[in-house]
């Protein structure tokens, strides 16, 4: 009787197999997208009105001198959101892109999104801030058109304090072993976006670069 099953279930198993990678890709996207509806929902929570309390009357309230008001203290936007230390949003207009930035680079961040890259620099900042991100085969998914990317297109970086725009002012491939394109000079404010290339069989690495061009205040 056992035996009669014996096929069915290896056939079953060689689907489930094959189905995998795109249940998996789904699956990641779906976490992708959860971060950053959360992140925006949090960045606007920053923009709403604080509500005003109703003035409370008493009989001696009219002989009591004014007290000064104090403005409430502003929601604080979380620093993660599930599993996921989310610091800010990236967005690139020319391809499309706009994805959630992951603290530190770990496998197992890059696996949901594009991350920073520890001991390089902070958005704004004098230094090369530089972020990371797979080229997954689904087409427009995190890095996946970074070589689409033009001399003069816009990076914009936002966090919970500012919006930073970088103007790409180069593009190049590198071998893996050359780091010191995560390097900065320390003069400028850069952004650096890498990724591996090509898509498949990766021998190299998709360098794009960006200088700051503009910072606004929240």
């Amino acid at each position: 009787m056992i035996k009669k099953f014996v096929p069915s279930l290896f056939i079953l198993v060689g689907i489930l197999v094959l189905l995998y990678p795109t249940l998996a890709d789904r699956y990641e996207g779906y976490r992708q997208q959860r971060i950053l509806q959360a992140w925006e929902s949090n960045l606007r929570q920053l923009d709403m009105p604080e509500p005003e309390m109703p003035a409370v009357s008493s009989p001696t309230s009219a002989a009591q001198p004014d007290k000064p008001k104090t403005k409430p203290a502003a929601a604080k936007t979380p620093t993660a959101i599930g599993d996921a230390p989310v610091e800010g949003l990236l967005a690139i207009e020319a391809i499309d892109l706009r994805l959630p930035i992951v603290t530190d680079a770990t496998p197992a961040h890059l696996k949901l999104s594009v991350a920073s890259m520890l001991h390089t620099g902070k958005p704004g900042q004098v230094g090369n801030y530089a972020i990371a991100g797979h080229r997954n085969r689904t087409y427009g998914k995190n890095f996946n058109r970074l070589d689409e990317v033009k001399i003069g297109d816009v990076i914009v970086v936002e966090t919970k304090e500012a919006t930073y725009r970088y103007v790409v002012d180069s593009k190049q491939y590198v071998l893996p072993t050359q780091v010191e394109v995560l390097e900065g000079n320390g003069r400028d404010r850069e952004i650096t976006l890498i990724t591996c290339h090509p898509m498949k069989n990766p021998t190299h690495r998709l360098i794009v670069k960006g200088k700051i061009q503009e910072k606004s205040t929240k």
